[in-house]
């Protein structure tokens, strides 16, 4: 975003302090470190920090405004006459950072996708930029920059250019996502998946039906939800909906369907996809049955809007794998996959399920650490993890915390000797063991919440692994 302090007034009904209505700002930043000479800083206040203490740098970087709620924190009080950024006093800074977005979103025609669910949001997210790219300059959530901050700032990155944006939204709380939308203003609405997870806030499944439902919920009548046919909690939701629909699954009817679908082992899925009136030749070439899930969403939003069945298939092509998310690797013959980005009960199942079916020449080792925000429902779901892990065909459970343990007590008292279950209470104990043990040909899925930083044990393992 760039312009003039008296668009920002008229953004956020602030009162100028400093400066005058035709100062000019281009970008917009919240980070002190960072924030680049010209630009426009927004005082945030955090858990950790609060941007009005470091107004001082700010302002040695010569940044061209400053929006501030508290005008006694402002170095030697800001002066009419002085010249310097222009500074604005307003209320509530993270409102102001808001509707800032908002302002922004509404400039220029500009169409947003939203995305969000239990699981596969981000991957979701990158397959279906990866097809609107290829029709239109597309502006997307970069990394985790999901939620009530990190989504303005992803609207304040638009250009005039841009004709469609793909915005992540993630939640912990009821009302989160029904905020997120009012900012961003949805034309299409993506619910990926509901099941168990951020359940600190959120007591049952019913509470984060109701919490993601209100994405849908936000949309008009000339918007568009894409609706999982094979998920009851979704299409649940979508009976009272406004907006049009376009379903997706593979087990029930849906207007965007897989079907035929065949594993090709280490290398992926062939499967044809049911678009509608057309058939679709699909080879997707990574592990985990539920990026199927993620490629029916991207196809249906790309039908949504208009592009054509060749061109999806090629931005299908052009999609890259984001860290952390079934990251597949070798080192020293050994087969690593790195799903360490997040974890609960669901996506703990499709990381075993893609050890499983993962073919290899050695053993199967699933390292896991805490699934947490599982509220009352943490030691249940363990267990039950446990449950699925001793049905498995793995041969080796590294388990890595106190709620992992739960895990790996509960497989072994229904598997006895069928494979070895371990416990560790830290990291170091975990990466010692896996360097004493693994060996070439074996495959190791590592799988945890962001909390349980299961990557450090993947980390040190390549690093010393001889």
């Amino acid at each position: 975003m760039k312009g003039k302090a008296q668009e920002c007034l008229k953004a956020i009904a602030g009162q100028l302090l400093h400066g005058g209505p035709d100062c000019l700002f281009q970008g917009v930043s919240i980070n002190s470190r960072t924030v680049s000479k010209g630009e426009l800083f927004v005082c945030i206040k955090g858990e950790r920090f609060d941007g009005h203490d470091f107004l001082a740098d700010v302002i040695n970087r010569k940044v061209g405004g400053i929006i501030l709620s508290d005008a006694n924190k402002y170095p030697n009080q800001p002066n009419p006459d002085d010249d310097g950024p222009f500074v604005i006093r307003v209320p509530d800074t993270l409102k102001a950072l808001q509707d800032l977005a908002i302002f922004q979103r509404n400039r220029h025609p500009f169409k947003v996708i939203a995305v969000t669910g239990t699981n596969g949001k981000s991957t979701t997210k990158e397959m279906i930029a990866s097809i609107l790219e290829t029709k239109f300059k597309t502006l997307k959530t970069q990394g985790n920059l999901n939620n009530h901050i990190g989504l303005p700032l992803t609207l304040l990155e638009r250009e005039p250019s841009h004709e469609i944006g793909v915005l992540e939204m993630g939640m912990s709380a009821a009302g989160e996502i029904k905020k997120l939308a009012e900012i961003a203003q949805p034309d299409i609405g993506v619910i990926t998946n509901i099941s168990e997870g951020h359940m600190v806030q959120l007591k049952s499944i019913k509470d984060i039906q109701a919490a993601k439902g209100e994405l849908f919920d936000s949309l008009t009548e000339e918007g568009t939800a894409i609706v999982n046919a094979d998920d009851p909690l979704i299409l649940e939701l979508a009976r009272s909906l406004r907006a049009k629909t376009v379903t997706f699954g593979i087990e029930q009817p849906a207007d965007v369907r897989a079907v035929e679908i065949e594993s090709k082992g280490n290398l992926g899925f062939h499967f044809k996809v049911q678009l509608f009136d057309k058939t679709l030749f699909i080879h997707l070439p990574y592990l985990g049955y539920y990026n199927i899930y993620n490629t029916l969403v991207a196809l249906a939003t790309g039908h949504s809007l208009g592009i054509q069945e060749d061109a999806m298939t090629r931005g299908l092509e052009n999609f890259q794998r984001m860290s952390q998310r079934n990251e597949q690797m070798q080192h020293k013959g050994i087969d690593l996959i790195d799903d360490t980005y997040n974890a609960n009960p669901k996506s703990m199942v499709e990381a075993l399920k893609t050890l499983n079916n993962y073919k290899t020449q050695g053993r199967r080792i699933f390292v896991i650490g805490d699934m947490l925000e599982l509220g009352d429902r943490s030691t249940h779901a363990h267990k039950n993890l446990g449950e699925e892990i001793a049905r498995s065909k793995i041969d080796i459970l590294v388990a890595v915390g106190k709620l992992a343990s739960l895990s790996a007590k509960s497989a072994q008292i229904m598997a006895g000797k069928k494979f070895r279950a371990l416990e560790f209470s830290d990291h170091q104990n975990a990466v010692e063991f896996l360097l004493q043990e693994a060996r070439s040909g074996d495959c190791i899925v590592f799988k945890g919440s962001r909390g349980a930083a299961i990557e450090k044990i993947l980390q040190t393992f390549i690093a010393n692994k001889n």
